[in-house]
């Protein structure tokens, strides 16, 4: 495996490019990953952009720290290069020009769009990327350890908010309250959330104010109590009555 620092230049405008690569082939064609200079090769194509290496390096490791030297804040300032963060994988800094460049540039698109926000949908991997991600790992950690190498996990024997068990091929996931008695709620309790919700909403307008409420209008079936005699819906009256009710005198 070959390290080297290397430097891309567009042959149109003499913009440079700084970065690092590890590669078996030093003649593979890689001219850099940067956001800006792949949108550059795009616009002025492959031929026209020449890269030369600077700076042979004996492994990953010295690789991180000698881009930290090529690519310093002074290089990221300059406006005739392609960089947008100084060098040393994910410790380099954006620069504040950067940093609003990207931020309007997405803003636009947003606007436009040309970029739709996705929040409900998780990211799903195919399994060409899968393949990818599994083959980069795989490389870069035959020359690097592995930071949590030899240490056992942060959370071994402990249970969370749910613990799992199996059964037969299937897990099931059981609820941390299962079994658990919760009694209904004093009436000082009551009183103290009452009045901490008072405080609060003096200040601060409440998020549905003004908002017709959702059930509005609607009719919910309801049911007696045979403890108090209330009539309740049965959707929230089990968590207050029936065998949560305060008048329940066989608890």
């Amino acid at each position: 495996m070959k390290y080297f620092i290397y430097k891309t230049t567009n042959l149109i405008n003499n913009k440079t490019y700084i970065g690092m690569h590890q590669t078996n082939n030093v003649d593979d064609g890689y001219l850099g990953s940067g956001v800006i200079l792949l949108k550059a090769i795009k616009k002025y194509n492959k031929e026209n952009f020449k890269r030369e290496i600077l700076e042979f390096c004996g492994s990953y490791n010295e690789l991180i720290e000698c881009e930290k030297f090529y690519v310093d804040e002074k290089v990221v300032m300059a406006k005739d290069n392609y960089n947008v963060k100084t060098g040393g994988q994910s410790s380099g800094i954006l620069s504040d020009e950067s940093k609003n460049k990207i931020s309007n540039t997405l803003k636009k698109k947003y606007k436009s769009g040309e970029l739709i926000p996705n929040y409900n949908n998780p990211y799903i991997a195919t399994d060409e990327q899968k393949e990818k991600i599994s083959n980069t790992l795989k490389e870069r950690y035959k020359n690097v350890v592995h930071h949590r190498k030899g240490k056992e996990p942060w959370n071994k024997g402990k249970v969370g908010v749910q613990k799992s068990k199996f059964k037969g091929k299937k897990s099931i996931h059981q609820s941390w309250c299962k079994g658990l008695k919760i009694g209904p709620m004093s009436d000082e309790q009551k009183e103290k959330i009452s009045n901490t919700l008072k405080e609060r909403y003096k200040n601060v307008v409440h998020h549905s104010k003004g908002e017709e409420p959702w059930n509005k209008g609607c009719e919910m079936k309801k049911i007696e109590c045979p403890h108090c005699g209330k009539l309740i819906d049965v959707a929230n009256g089990k968590r207050w009555h029936f065998d949560n009710c305060k008048f329940n005198t066989t608890k």
